[in-house]
């Protein structure tokens, strides 16, 4: 067992930009070891986590003598989360794509097998509960199986990041597994330190106001500049001083200037588009005649319209889930523009002091390869705070993971 003074260590598996690492340090954990095998996620993870042993790789690459030699033997904590969407890595077409058995979850696996940690714990998304094999098996069911094997007792839990204190609806799967002698104090996965209101009474059955209230979009936001890119001024900093406890937790420790908060130029056009779509709206709600372009015909709008495309959001609740693709899915509450890099970090609760790594936006991978721009293959900064876990929702899990298994940390 580690000192009283000491932190516990952890190592973090398609580690990506590194929300997940994030919040497990302000949890008090250490982060020995990051994996991610896309170039600008790496360089984002070590440039946030300079202590750490950062690997770029794939995964796959990685024999378990390897991993012997990396030198982490002892680390407790092994957390991250293998693709599970489409499974199979492989192109054989024999095998049963939905089973994990064929996918990177074994790679995660191998981990687990050579560092024995006393816990592992897993983020995907909510959809891998009902997912079954082709031969009718449930995913989660073969991953327990899986898990067993090892010796290691599996249990599961859908987390909402709103109801942690993440101005967002954000729901993900959380799998914890540990060995089966080892004993844990209460409840494996945290419950809700936060609650959406509706009026007075809470969306939640049983649970009032000992919570605190779902921390807004607005409540978010509002300190950050409201600027567009045609009033922008450099340095970029802060209008106000911090009007919540949010605002006051994501600027602690960051200096005055405010990085990745340019915001995108759009054309007249689209932002005679955004100024007719109101809360909750999106694309599909504006008149034709302003709807998207025919692709190769600019003459013509486009008879395909995306529900999901330049939704408004309202200032006043959480904000709808940040995906990689947001500076097309949102619209600013207030400003006839997509939300700014730095706007996105904020929704995901990503401290100010953040930085990113690679370019703001490029185009997709397939496109980037067709054009030939091969320096673009990577996950921009859009992609990497979109894809990863809220860190206070990471900090929720690790604060929660050492009161549970005080006996292992």
């Amino acid at each position: 067992m580690p000192s009283s003074n000491s932190k516990p260590s952890f190592i973090d598996l398609f580690a990506g930009a590194g929300g997940l690492s994030c919040g497990l340090e302000q949890a008090g954990f250490t982060c020995k070891f990051g994996l991610e095998q896309d170039l600008w996620a790496a360089q984002t993870f070590r440039e946030n986590h300079p202590a750490a042993q950062v690997l770029q790789g794939d995964i796959r690459s990685l024999k378990n003598k390897d991993i012997e030699r990396l030198g982490l033997d002892g680390v407790p904590l092994i957390v991250g989360g293998p693709p599970c969407q489409g499974f199979s890595h492989s192109n054989t077409s024999s095998k049963d794509e939905r089973d994990p058995r064929n996918s990177l979850f074994i790679d995660y696996l191998r981990f687990v097998e050579v560092i024995k940690p006393r816990i592992a714990l897993i983020e995907n998304v909510p959809g891998l509960l009902k997912t079954k094999t082709e031969s009718g098996q449930l995913v989660i069911e073969v991953i327990s199986a899986e898990f067993l094997k090892l010796g290691y007792l599996t249990h599961f839990k859908i987390l909402d990041a709103s109801l942690f204190g993440v101005p967002q609806r954000r729901p993900r799967l959380f799998i914890l597994a540990h060995p089966q002698d080892v004993e844990l104090n209460g409840s494996v996965l945290p419950t809700p330190t936060h609650a959406l209101r509706c009026g007075n009474q809470s969306e939640l059955p049983g649970l009032r106001t000992e919570l605190k209230p779902a921390v807004t979009l607005w409540d978010a936001l509002s300190d950050l500049p409201q600027i567009c890119a045609d009033n922008i001024t450099k340095p970029i900093t802060y209008c106000t001083a911090p009007k919540n406890d949010y605002q006051e937790e994501m600027r602690r420790g960051a200096s005055d200037e405010i990085s990745h908060h340019e915001p995108m130029r759009h054309t007249k056009r689209i932002q005679e588009r955004f100024e007719h779509i109101g809360f909750g709206q999106s694309e599909e709600d504006v008149p034709d005649y302003l709807r998207p372009r025919a692709r190769g015909n600019p003459t013509a709008t486009s008879g395909k319209v995306y529900s999901q495309n330049s939704r408004r959001q309202h200032p006043d609740i959480p904000c709808n889930t940040i995906v990689a693709s947001a500076h097309t899915n949102f619209v600013h509450p207030f400003l006839h523009r997509n939300f700014t890099v730095r706007e996105a970090m904020r929704i995901q609760s990503f401290p100010d002091s953040f930085q990113l790594k690679g370019k703001r936006a490029v185009l997709s991978k397939s496109l980037s390869i067709k054009k030939g721009y091969v320096d673009d293959i990577h996950l921009d900064q859009r992609a990497q705070i979109g894809n990863a876990v809220p860190p206070l929702l990471a900090r929720a899990i690790g604060t929660h993971i050492k009161s549970i298994a005080s006996n292992i940390f």
